[in-house]
């Protein structure tokens, strides 16, 4: 906000301090003014310098007020997350390191031999062994994937039958394309 001071010239209400503005008012010349600025600006920087350090003492006073128990979460928690670990250059480095995330899946360890092919984890006994037959009039067929009319009809298909949820209330619209690079991925074969 602007307010007039008598002499017919402005300044904010906001003016950090009266000597900045003295000039407007019929003060000090230009000339003599930059010096006192000058001054100013050193003192404001002295003042924000203090400021920084004494931020940097308060954390400090924090961190030693923490328990010892915290503190070591905080370390371990900064070991976890440090980043200069960087990849294993050899498998020997590499086997010596522990792999939280790939302890916990079904894949091989390092320098483990898997000598059988198989499914991760047996079938399960009451799985059905007999397949489900299909409705009467009904039959399989191999849909040829590169027909352009087959391929629309799969597609009004599943955009008009299939949703997501079971409010029915997101449908998944997979364009034609994408049917056709999830139907036939590279290596594909018709059967």
């Amino acid at each position: 906000m602007m307010e007039g001071n008598g002499n017919g010239y402005e300044h904010c209400n906001d003016c950090e301090n009266e000597e900045d503005n003295s000039y407007n008012r019929g003060g000090l010349s230009p000339v003599n003014d930059t010096g006192v600025k000058k001054k100013k600006k050193k003192q404001k920087k002295k003042k924000e310098k203090g400021n920084d350090t004494d931020s940097a003492q308060d954390q400090s006073l924090k961190m030693n007020s923490l328990p010892a128990e915290r503190i070591q979460e905080i370390q371990k928690a900064i070991e976890l997350f440090s980043v200069g670990q960087g990849p294993a250059k050899t498998m020997e480095e590499a086997s010596k390191r522990s792999y939280q995330f790939w302890d916990t899946k079904p894949v091989p360890k390092l320098g483990e031999v898997v000598n059988t092919h198989g499914p991760v984890e047996p079938d399960k006994d009451n799985i059905r062994q007999e397949p489900y037959t299909l409705l009467q009039d009904f039959t399989w067929d191999a849909l040829d994937m590169g027909d352009r009319g087959v391929l629309k009809e799969l597609y009004t298909l599943l955009n008009e039958n299939y949703v997501e949820d079971d409010d029915n209330m997101f449908r998944l619209d997979y364009s034609p394309k994408f049917l056709l690079w999830a139907l036939r991925p590279p290596g594909w074969l018709p059967q």
